[in-house]
């Protein structure tokens, strides 16, 4: 148990560090968010990889939601597409710690600003 808590801490605290060093280059959430017309075009699914249900942060059973580690947004425009579908990039979050992570927070923020 003590190592699952380890590591999901080491996830989360490596997931913090990186969003929040993101947004802090990038200091308006515009630019941040201001991905190119083929974002859209690209697949953005982690397909080859099947969902457990739980979430890693704290452990419910349910509907979760894929979190990108270092986002897809990011990825696209730097040209590291396969950051998308690297297991390694993405961990699987219930609705509620997704909403919590910094780059969700960010996006709300975004939206809330333009409407």
């Amino acid at each position: 148990m003590i190592e699952k808590i380890l590591a999901t801490s080491t996830i989360v605290a490596a997931t913090g560090a990186i969003v929040h060093g993101v947004y802090e280059i990038v200091t308006s959430s515009e630019k941040l968010y201001n991905l190119p017309k083929s974002y859209k075009k690209k697949s953005t699914k982690v397909s080859h990889m099947t969902k457990t249900g739980v979430c890693r942060i704290c452990d419910s059973q349910g509907y979760t939601e894929w979190h990108h580690i270092i986002s897809r947004g990011h990825a696209i425009k730097t040209n590291q597409d396969e950051l998308i579908e690297n297991p390694g990039n993405v961990v699987e979050l219930c609705k509620s710690c997704h909403d919590q992570t910094t780059a969700s927070k960010a996006w709300k923020h975004f939206q809330r600003k333009n409407n």
